[in-house]
């Protein structure tokens, strides 16, 4: 039948009139629709029936890197992966029971990687091994689509797209215009890097470049006129967006952008050394200022070559892979950091994310009586957008009637929820829509002396990003010119 949103009643039994949401525990689902009835077309795709839908959640072999991970995330307070791994298969339950699918529901089967590993296909390789499981998952599973944070790299990504296998939350910070060429396959929710570098670049311009680096910690670099250097993961898509930021700096506000590029592996057991050496180089050439354009376990390690080389920058994060999240910024070196650590975040509050206050605590105790372990988020928000994309697909679920869903869903969240505003119907360029939902960014420092928000599970610790403007959040040409304030200097 013909479904109309803003009338009847819910999957999930709530009241649908205009401005109701499909579920009341998160401002980032989509406008409510009344429970469908009628012909959902049976089987339109693979992995789609009458009554399932076939999800796969892909994971990997424990291995070494795995464990030291794991090992690094319990340090920082947060929860290893297989805890993550059991909230989220609760959160999933429940969206699928609440979110309107019409007449479908969710199946879901975990995969195991058979030929690959994590690290390598972060770094871009393994191209053969991730076909080769994107193959299996298509041919044995026969699955519509990968659902989840984990196990779904750039690599694996293309190769689903090749093979016309939905991704849901593909190459974080890969750029558009890779997106584009994997159309309709592959959505994220995290903000594509040219975005991000579009941030990134109209930061620097309007409010950093030609000014002394007043909030490096030695004062003769504090005397000096800024000269960038940048941290970068050793990839094709992130080296790209790492030019984008320079020629836009460049063309558009005459600065040079950074005049010392350093690139890295992702390979946590070396982490340590090439952190050493890249700070050999960045002290070498005189570098104020260094982007943190990196993951936040080699922040860590960094800051703390830096101190080890007596070199007292000031460090520019822009956001990426949780660099801005609270948990991890407590295990950088806090003499580097502490009023020297400042820029961009994509982030919501710490409080937002996990506390009892923000949405995700509140669900899990309404689901299961229970509270959420500490330092997790279940892959909330990313099970949230891969149900807001199924159901702005229809009945008839399509590769292509789910881009044509997630272009018409109005914009999503607020300067307050946990994870910006969310929207995919803008693209950089103003044409049409783009393939990741994140939109906006606020300003942050790291202030080492703050006690821990009431809010925080565990009290001994201290530390937090304070942000500035009152946590206002900008969307590009919205930033605005004139000094960072950190801590009111």
């Amino acid at each position: 039948g013909d479904i109309e949103s803003g009338t009847g009643t819910t999957r999930g039994g709530e009241g649908c009139e205009e401005g109701v949401l499909q579920i009341p525990d998160t401002v980032y689902a989509p406008p409510c629709l009344p429970e469908f009835t009628g012909d959902n077309g049976g089987e339109t795709y693979r992995g789609v029936t009458e009554d399932t839908i076939k999800l796969v959640f892909r994971d990997f072999p424990e291995s070494a890197n795995s464990a030291a991970t794991d090992q690094e995330l319990q340090s920082r307070g947060l929860a290893t992966t297989e805890q993550t791994d059991d909230i989220r298969d609760e959160f999933i339950e429940y969206l699928s029971e609440n979110y309107e699918l019409y007449g479908r529901r969710i199946e879901i089967e975990e995969y195991v990687s058979q030929f690959s590993n994590n690290t390598t296909e972060l770094l871009g390789g393994n191209r053969e091994e991730a076909c080769q499981d994107a193959t299996q998952i298509v041919e044995e599973v026969g699955a519509f689509g990968v659902i989840g944070q984990g196990g779904q790299s750039g690599v694996f990504s293309e190769c689903a797209a090749e093979r016309d296998l939905m991704v849901f939350n593909g190459g974080a910070y890969y750029s558009e215009a890779w997106y584009e060429d994997q159309h309709p396959f592959v959505w994220a929710n995290t903000m594509d890097c040219e975005r991000v570098s579009a941030h990134v670049a109209e930061y620097i311009g309007k409010r950093l470049i030609g000014k002394p680096a007043q909030f490096a910690g030695d004062p003769e670099l504090a005397g000096e006129e800024r000269k960038f250097g940048t941290y970068v993961p050793e990839n094709e898509q992130y080296g790209h967006c790492v030019e984008v930021t320079e020629n836009t700096v460049r063309e558009e506000y005459g600065g040079e952008g950074s005049q010392v590029i350093v690139r890295y592996q992702l390979d946590i057991s070396r982490f340590a050394e090439q952190a050493a050496r890249a700070v050999v180089q960045f002290k070498a050439e005189g570098v104020t200022t260094v982007t943190i354009a990196a993951d936040p376990i080699s922040a860590a390690a960094l800051t703390t070559a830096a101190s080890e080389q007596d070199y007292h920058p000031e460090w520019l994060v822009i956001g990426t892979a949780f660099t801005d999240l609270n948990s991890f910024a407590r295990g950088y070196d806090q003499e580097q950091a502490g009023g020297h650590l400042f820029g961009l975040s994509q982030l919501g509050e710490d409080a937002a994310i996990f506390g009892p206050e923000g949405e995700v605590a509140p669900l899990y105790e309404k689901m299961t009586g229970e509270e959420i372990p500490k330092g997790t988020t279940g892959e909330f928000y990313y099970l949230v957008n891969a149900l807001n994309l199924l159901q702005a697909a229809g009945p008839d679920l399509t590769p292509e009637n789910v881009a044509a869903g997630a272009w018409s869903l109005p914009p999503m969240g607020d300067e307050d929820s946990a994870a910006g505003r969310w929207w995919y119907g803008d693209s950089v360029d103003g044409e049409g829509g783009d393939h990741t939902a994140t939109e906006d960014s606020k300003e942050v420092y790291w202030d080492a002396d703050a006690p821990p928000e009431e809010t925080e599970p565990d009290q001994d610790v201290q530390g937090d990003y304070i942000p500035t403007y009152g946590g206002r959040r900008f969307s590009l040409g919205d930033w605005p010119e004139g000094d960072p304030e950190l801590g009111g200097t």
